[in-house]
């Protein structure tokens, strides 16, 4: 009875570490995304506005914008 005992709280001891450390996973995910991508972002989203106003560079400006849509996704870091 006392290993099951035992074994419960490692096992629930555990389980609180994993989560603590996944949320500090998303904390710092979140920090370094608002610290980084979101700079990087703005100003790639302000080159595709210069660049579509022109003529010639009109693709130029889409594919910038695509690039804000890739830094800006959730699911991924922006420098990695």
């Amino acid at each position: 009875m006392i290993t099951l005992t035992v074994l419960a709280v490692f096992f629930i001891v555990f389980l609180v570490i994993g989560l603590s450390f996944h949320l500090v996973g998303g904390v710092l995910k979140l920090v370094l995304k608002l610290a980084f991508c979101l700079p990087c972002a703005i100003i790639c989203g302000v080159i595709g506005a210069a660049l579509c106003c022109t003529l010639i560079f009109i693709p130029l400006g889409i594919a910038c914008f695509k690039a804000v849509g890739f830094l800006l996704n959730p699911l991924k870091l922006c420098f990695i």
